[in-house]
């Protein structure tokens, strides 16, 4: 029982500093990653954090599963190296023990994956792009600066450069000195139009408008190459409007469990099903395969199966993403589906690693008995 807690404790805690590390090292690629985008307007300086923050659950996907590996080879590799296994082997610990151990924290690892997938997930999702639709319908959140172009996407993708920007109060904006290109290469939608003052506001539907006043608008050239040029007091253009309601999503992304289990029939909610799933397999089957490749001779080093250890878990998350892309495109049917990698990882990796350290063992306890015989028969 102090075995058992002893090595508890030690893989446990290499995989919660491992996790730490990767997990810091993720946060700051995706605060670069939206700091970049927030450099060029696509994303508000003001909801940075939030997006970090909801960015957790999907790196956390990767590193839940990723770290306990990594806990179990570097903690069951080490002592493994400085012969504390040996010992323990001369008192009757078993290699089933120590696996015994393995996948009692690949249980409590796979229950916080599958929480993390199941739940956390595509609530972050959901937050993640409520936050991002409201942003783009905010004219608060509009990357409108003097002196720059800006492009928007409406009915009509076009620029505008503003002279001047002035705040209204509220979260309408007042410009000034604006012109406004779409499309210019286009007879039907191309126009050109220069105001002297403009204002973006929202109705009361969510809608964004630009209102421009008192300026002139060129259209053309339609099929002689002629334009056409009018005067305008006011004119109304929409801007960068999502039609999209907050309950509706892209993909599947963003939608509850549950939800993806009572639409299981259709392709695309099977699918978002399974990759919720599989942390839990995942973490069962690379405890199996993590402890064979841990136990390791102390003059090899504990590093020394680590390179193979990369190499197969690389293989397992390849496979994951190859068989979701083939079925995403219909390439192959949703099932088996995704659920095909860990059995075929368990008959083709996990069980015969163990198997093979099994049989090793078998037959040098054989061989040695063979050997005390021999001397035996020798002696009389």
């Amino acid at each position: 029982m102090i075995l058992d807690r002893y090595l508890f404790k030690e893989i446990l805690k290499v995989q919660l500093v491992s996790l730490v590390v990767l997990l810091s090292v993720f946060l700051c690629q995706s605060l670069i990653k939206f700091l970049g985008r927030a450099a060029v307007g696509r994303v508000p300086v003001d909801l940075i954090w939030s997006m970090v923050l909801y960015s957790i659950p999907a790196i956390a996907y990767i590193m839940l599963p990723l770290t306990m590996f990594m806990g179990i080879l570097l903690a069951v590799g080490r002592i493994s190296s400085d012969s504390e296994m040996v010992v323990m082997r001369s008192v009757g610990y078993s290699t089933w023990k120590l696996m015994r151990i393995a996948l009692l924290l690949g249980v409590f690892t796979a229950v916080a994956a599958g929480i993390n997938s199941l739940w956390f997930m595509p609530e972050a999702y959901r937050l993640s792009h409520e936050l991002t639709r409201n942003a783009e319908n905010n004219p608060q959140y509009l990357p409108i600066e003097s002196g720059r172009f800006v492009n928007f996407s409406g009915d009509t993708s076009y620029s505008i450069y503003i002279d001047k920007v002035e705040e209204q109060g509220g979260d309408d904006k007042s410009l000034g000195n604006v012109y406004v290109i779409a499309d210019p290469f286009s007879p039907e939608q191309g126009f050109f139009s220069t105001s002297q003052s403009a204002l973006l506001n929202h109705d009361e539907y969510g809608r964004q408008w630009l209102r421009l006043s008192r300026g002139e608008r060129v259209e053309g050239p339609d099929s002689k190459g002629r334009f056409r040029v009018f005067s305008f007091g006011t004119l109304d253009i929409p801007v960068s409007f999502s039609e999209q309601e907050g309950s509706r999503y892209e993909n599947e992304s963003g939608l509850g469990t549950r939800q993806l289990w009572e639409q299981r029939g259709q392709v695309k909610s099977a699918l978002e099903l399974q990759w919720r799933l599989m942390p839990l397999f995942s973490c069962l089957i690379l405890s199996m395969i993590a402890v064979p490749l841990s136990l390791v001779n102390p003059r090899q080093g504990r590093f020394a199966k680590l390179g193979p250890a990369v190499m197969i878990y690389v293989a397992y998350l390849l496979m994951q993403l190859s068989l979701r892309n083939l079925i995403n495109t219909g390439s192959i049917g949703p099932w088996p589906g995704l659920f095909l990698v860990p059995v075929l990882f368990l008959l083709a990796v996990a069980l015969p690693l163990n198997l093979r350290r099994d049989l090793r063992r078998l037959r040098a306890r054989e061989s040695g008995k063979a050997k005390r015989g021999e001397d035996g028969h020798a002696e009389h």
